[in-house]
């Protein structure tokens, strides 16, 4: 009966999960998780990880409020390892879409089809969850209600840095046509620190995976890229730019079609930038 019960307590928990994300409070979702619970998504994802019930919540509770998403849970086995843990496995379809004002969308096809992997423990006689990792095969951009044929792509994982003055660059990191995605050109800054190697390798290394952190964005990766525009700042790079681009895309078959041009980059000390079409879906 114990067991019986542990197992109840812990569907329960995956219910209330999607419950609160989509019909409740967002960020009361940390709540469900223990004080030093954990919400992950690795590799081959975005590698995004918040820990600790203040970071959930932060996380969480940044949905914004024309997001409208509906999870369908389904294939839930929760196995029950000790009197005070457990772990399962349940997997999930999610229908979502951006922009919503109200009313009744459009019926389409789901936007995602994963699973999640999940730890529980009981805390002074209360299950929580302690980790929750997303498990993602199938998944693309999230429509956007009443957009028209193009849609922007936008992403913290590749940077777009504000003007000196603090306004934005005008324009979009890239733009979705139908199957079609258009980057901007990627320059070699961190993301995350605005920083910028000095040594050229490091620079083409960064280039090509901001590119692909937008191409990421959009549901695609690497392999989606089919041109890259090529412009280098010295053409005595051009060698250690064959290397760097040969070892990022040595996976891919065929390799993307590419134009290199030796330019002057308006932005001091840039080496080399690139942009990208890819095809997604």
């Amino acid at each position: 009966m114990d067991t019986l019960l542990a197992e109840r307590a812990c569907e329960r928990l995956i219910l209330d999960f999607v419950h609160r994300l989509d019909l409740g409070e967002p960020a009361s979702v940390a709540e469900l998780f223990t004080e030093d619970g954990v919400w992950e998504w690795p590799a081959p994802g975005d590698g995004r990880r918040s820990e600790g019930r203040a970071a959930l919540r932060a996380y969480f509770g940044a949905r914004p409020a024309d997001k409208l998403s509906r999870r369908v849970m389904s294939n839930i086995r929760v196995t029950v390892t000790s009197k005070d843990t457990a772990e399962a496995t349940s997997y999930f379809t999610t229908y979502r879409v951006e922009g919503w004002s109200g009313g009744m969308v459009p019926a389409a096809p789901p936007v995602q089809v994963g699973h999640y992997e999940d730890t529980f423990r009981r805390v002074d006689g209360q299950w929580l969850l302690a980790s929750r990792i997303l498990r993602l095969p199938f998944g693309g951009p999230t429509p956007r209600q009443g957009r028209g044929a193009h849609e922007a792509v936008r992403t913290d994982r590749a940077p777009f840095i504000p003007f000196p003055d603090g306004t934005e660059p005008p324009l979009s990191q890239g733009v979705r046509t139908g199957p079609l995605l258009l980057t901007s050109g990627q320059g070699p800054l961190d993301p995350a620190t605005g920083d910028m190697p000095a040594d050229f390798a490091a620079q083409a290394l960064r280039v090509l995976t901001n590119v692909e952190a937008v191409v990421a964005a959009a549901g695609g990766d690497r392999h989606s890229v089919v041109r890259c525009t090529c412009y280098l700042a010295d053409r005595a790079h051009f060698a250690d730019f064959n290397r760097v681009y040969r070892d990022f895309f040595a996976d891919c078959s065929p390799l993307p079609a590419r134009t290199t041009v030796v330019v002057r980059p308006v932005r001091e000390g840039v080496l080399v930038e690139v942009d990208a079409v890819a095809v997604l879906g």
